[in-house]
């Protein structure tokens, strides 16, 4: 049996329930508030709004569909984060001074334990996957684990995750 899904035409998901892969669609009206904290905000009175994706297994990893109205706020990243902007534009100050800009179409990593400054002229639209570090502990463990799958003869699993 093979399962097939569309979008409408509000970009919201139509497909199978209760199968295994989780399917979702980036619709703007989906968005609902996801206040930022005062402390962080630098500037102006920024509005942000979310709407959750998908998380991962064992709510190690979320994709998170973001967007904001203009102000200037320091975002504290308490987990990787990596995003792909898809409207608007903003400039983003690291604690070093490098200064990124941010528009449709560009990526930017942030790791867990940092911070940035944004600015948002207008308004930003994104989309984030967070993932929980691995503590290095793990890490070793898994590159261990790997090795010894290797001398066996064992499948080991691509670090890209496209299966190869």
């Amino acid at each position: 049996m093979t399962a097939s899904s569309t979008l409408n035409e509000n970009g919201t998901a139509i497909g199978p329930t209760g199968g295994i892969f989780t399917i979702a669609g980036m619709d703007k009206d989906a968005l609902t508030p996801a206040p930022i904290n005062p402390d962080w905000i630098l500037d102006g009175s920024p509005e942000a709004l979310c709407a959750n994706l998908s998380a991962g297994t064992r709510g190690w990893a979320y994709t998170n569909h973001w967007s904001c109205t203009a102000g200037t706020f320091r975002w504290q990243y308490r987990w990787d984060e990596s995003v792909l902007f898809l409207e608007g534009e903003v400039t983003i100050t690291d604690d070093a001074g490098r200064v990124y800009e941010g528009r449709p179409g560009v990526s930017l990593f942030f790791p867990a334990g940092t911070s940035a400054v944004w600015h948002v002229p207008a308004y930003i639209r994104k989309i984030a996957f967070n993932q929980k570090p691995v503590p290095w502990y793990l890490h070793k463990i898994s590159r261990v684990t790997e090795r010894l799958q290797r001398l066996l003869g064992q499948e080991v699993a691509s670090d890209s995750g496209l299966g190869g």
